[in-house]
């Protein structure tokens, strides 16, 4: 039996607040086509409590200070060591370093 892999469970796990928010709009919409304003504004609400309590899928990208120039190499080894890690924090935990 075939299992995933990991960078495909992780894909999965990271876009599913987007996947869930468009899957939601589009019920809403079709509900409301359908079924009327209160279905649709049930589901509008669920959809819109989903989108504001679930992962961001941009992330969190703070704004550092102009800092000497970072090796492209490092952040590359630093996001091969930890998988999942964006280059912001790649950059970030390298010059902390």
């Amino acid at each position: 039996m075939h299992s995933p892999d990991r960078r495909s469970t992780r894909l999965v796990r990271r876009w599913s607040p987007a996947v869930l928010t468009l899957a939601g709009l589009t019920a809403a919409m079709i509900a409301y086509a359908w079924a009327g304003p209160t279905i649709a504004g049930i589901l509008l609400l669920a959809t819109v409590c989903v989108a504001a309590f679930s992962r961001p899928v941009i992330g969190n990208t703070r704004a550092t200070e102009a800092t000497s120039p970072v090796d492209s190499a490092a952040v590359r080894r630093y996001r091969e060591e930890h998988p999942g890690s964006t280059i912001s924090e790649a950059v970030a935990a390298i010059t902390r370093q």
